[in-house]
């Protein structure tokens, strides 16, 4: 059994972060032949999502500047200083009429459209209301969504730990992807995390 028809996958990237640890904005350091936020957009609107919706806040206008015209929706979470649940929440009031959503970060740039796609079509060729790569089992980005998850995200506190309290609770609807490569997992945080990704991309 699969998700019939054809399931409409909103592709939510959360780039609202203040980068506290990196000490400037991540989103626009130089990465590639463009920048962070670039890369991540570029390699969402190569895959198999509907639709592309970015979650803006900290330099926000710098950041849209720099994703010019795009074919992408932003949306600015006014709360963005409160931590990065805001920005789900944000994005997932943004849907209008999607049947499930995926969750990613401004700061894993090393996932290709390829590995998106095969979390995509692994959800769309299962019933699971829930598909996430596994990297020797860890779980990476991106997370798709069934839509009837939306109101859980919508209902979470400040202190509830986030949307990965859901992976608890509804442990049995999730399809777990293993893939070959840890950049599902990869992010970039710190200096020395970017000077590295740097010299091997």
């Amino acid at each position: 059994m699969t998700h019939t028809p054809p399931a409409f996958i909103s592709g939510i990237l959360l780039a609202a972060g203040l980068s506290t640890r990196m000490g400037e904005p991540k989103q626009l350091l130089p990465f590639g032949e463009s920048t962070i936020v670039e890369t991540v957009v570029d390699s969402m609107l190569s895959a198999k999502f509907d639709e592309v919706i970015v979650v803006v806040g900290h330099y926000a206008s710098e950041i849209q500047e720099q994703l010019g015209t795009r074919p992408i929706r932003t949306v600015f979470n006014a709360d963005y200083r409160d931590g990065m649940l805001t920005s789900a929440q944000t994005g997932v009031r943004a849907l209008k009429a999607s049947d499930a959503f995926a969750l990613m970060l401004v700061d894993q740039p090393f996932i290709t459209s390829t590995l998106i796609d095969q979390v995509v079509d692994a959800y769309r060729q299962t019933e699971s209301g829930i598909a996430l790569p596994s990297y020797n089992y860890k779980r990476g980005h991106p997370v798709i969504f069934d839509q009837q998850y939306a109101d859980d995200i919508l209902a979470l506190g400040a202190e509830s730990g986030g949307v990965r309290t859901l992976f608890k609770k509804y442990g049995n609807d999730i399809n777990y992807v293993t893939v070959d490569t840890d950049r599902v997992l990869r992010d970039i945080d710190y200096r020395e995390d970017y000077e590295r990704a740097l010299q091997e991309n």
